[in-house]
């Protein structure tokens, strides 16, 4: 699996999205070459377009909704995958419940920019 990059909150140039409704962050973009990419809060690519409005549109369509999404996360301290849901994220952290379900008692992992600089890695299934 490609690993994929995620941008820290002090990496220039990354656009914040905000939903006309209620004026909430709902994601960023940033220019990489001559594409844009579509960023979720924490910085996890949602995808990849050729224009900066296209990769708008799909921050406001899909930003807040992929973090209902099942994930995948790769602890690189015990070099295996895990499926995950986002319990809570915010532009320098997520928080991660380890497992199909947040239920009662399950383990759950904050995770920072540093995290993912280390190696760790959160992309969706």
């Amino acid at each position: 699996m490609p690993r994929p990059v995620f941008y820290r909150i002090d990496t220039p140039l990354r656009f914040p999205i905000y939903r006309d409704a209620d004026n909430e962050l709902v994601g960023f973009v940033i220019a990489v070459s001559t594409h844009w990419r579509a960023l979720t809060l924490f910085g996890g690519i949602l995808a990849t377009f050729e224009s900066r409005q296209a990769a708008t549109q799909h921050v406001l369509a899909r930003g807040l909704a992929a973090l209902a999404a099942h994930w995948q996360y790769y602890d690189c301290t015990a070099a295996a995958w895990h499926t995950c849901l986002i319990q809570e994220a915010n532009e320098s952290t997520v928080t991660i419940v380890i497992g199909l379900e947040a239920v009662p008692g399950a383990p759950t992992k904050r995770l920072s920019g540093d995290d993912f600089a280390r190696g760790d890695i959160l992309t969706l299934e």
